[in-house]
């Protein structure tokens, strides 16, 4: 595991700090975006959601992160809580430090999504990108993710304990008006993406991870 907020720095100590299972197991598949070993979590018909967007199957969305993680090789995910909830899905505290872009993006097949050269990018989107604090919802079937997105809402790093405070400001600005997801991160890379890119890519074949993504997890 990693360290971040009140989530141990390893399993060992999730173990003794009473973390259950279920928690430790979500909390390992919550750093498998960069390498598509979330999937290896999932169950075979999982979905996510981006926040702005319709369910995608998890296959789709490692094809994405996967060629995200390309571009943005310094990109860390932070856990930086875990919460059962009463109908047995779990909130969790989750932040993207995204870092720099440095290397291009290759439009994504089957999307809206474009091509982003590194040599193109806008002075305002040369920053070290950091995101806000999301709200994530997972729902378990047996001992694997059946599901699992963004509820659409953010929380202040200054009540978050382990989070970042150096949220990008644009992209706060667009998740507080609704808009985050895709839709900002592109328009923030010079490059805004059709009015409805949402429909769009759930109508898109699914993608599978990229092929030096890390084997499932047993």
């Amino acid at each position: 595991m990693g360290a971040g907020g009140s989530i141990p720095a390893d399993e060992a100590a999730a173990k003794e700090a009473g973390r259950t299972d279920e928690e430790i197991m979500i909390y390992k598949a919550s750093q498998g975006y960069q390498d598509g070993s979330f999937a290896g979590y999932c169950t075979e018909d999982a979905e996510a959601e981006y926040p702005g967007a319709p369910p995608f199957p998890v296959p789709f969305m490692m094809g994405i992160t996967t060629k995200f993680a390309a571009a943005f090789p310094d990109w860390k995910s932070q856990c930086l809580s875990i919460t059962k909830n009463d109908d047995g899905t779990y909130t969790c505290l989750e932040q993207q430090i995204v870092g720099a872009m440095k290397a291009d993006m290759p439009a994504i097949e089957g999307t809206p999504f474009p091509e982003v050269k590194l040599d193109e990018l806008p002075d305002s989107a040369k920053v070290e990108m950091v995101f806000p604090v999301e709200v994530m919802k997972y729902t378990l079937e047996g001992d694997r993710i059946k599901k699992a997105g963004s509820t659409g809402e953010t929380k202040p790093p200054a009540e978050v304990e382990g989070a970042n405070a150096d949220v990008t400001p644009y992209l706060q600005e667009q998740w507080d008006a609704g808009k985050g997801g895709f839709g900002a991160i592109y328009s923030m890379l010079g490059k805004p993406l059709p009015e409805a890119p949402a429909e769009e890519a759930a109508a898109a074949p699914a993608e599978e991870p990229a092929a030096d993504a890390a084997p499932a997890a047993e």
